[in-house]
């Protein structure tokens, strides 16, 4: 009964088996081990987290409106405000939820457009929509790039304008 407990050696096959098995593992290690070597497996690409999924852009444009925004203008003799909303034009349906968390960002993109305009500047400006619609574009994207965001705009729609 004590001769139970001990362990059996392997028989002839199973050594065999056992080796076969080693010495596959080794194959297998040590061209696994040349691929990550030679570049031609990237390490860093099987850990790497998988790329979001494309956003699938809405075949109509999608329109977000944002609250009024009242900025002051200096005059000849007395301070004016302007009044005016706005709202975002894209396809990307990502755009209202972001520009929503972006409001301080294209709150202060307007501010920053209007500081240095006069009332005379802007009262021309608001004659010709399309070029300030523009301006005002360029000035939305490039403030919050500078914060490190990306706002898919395909237009900025002034809709309502009051100069006093």
């Amino acid at each position: 009964m004590a001769n139970e407990t001990e362990k059996t050696p392997p028989s002839g096959k199973k050594k065999r088996l056992l080796l076969a098995l080693a010495g596959v593992s080794v194959l297998v290690l040590a061209g696994a081990g040349y691929a990550v070597y030679s570049g031609m497996l990237d390490v860093k690409k099987l850990f790497a987290p998988a790329p979001p999924p494309a956003v699938k852009m809405s075949e109509k444009a999608i329109f977000h409106p944002l609250g009024k925004f009242v900025i002051s203008i200096p005059g000849d003799d007395v301070q004016h405000y302007m009044m005016m909303e706005l709202a975002l034009v894209s396809h990307d349906p990502r755009v209202p939820k972001e520009s929503d968390e972006l409001e301080p960002v294209i709150r202060n993109a307007l501010m920053q457009y209007f500081a240095n305009r006069q009332y005379d500047q802007v009262r021309k400006d608001i004659q010709n929509l399309e070029p300030l619609q523009q301006a005002l574009k360029g000035k939305i994207l490039e403030t919050v790039k500078r914060y490190g965001y990306q706002l898919s705009l395909d237009e900025v729609l002034l809709t309502k304008v009051v100069v006093q």
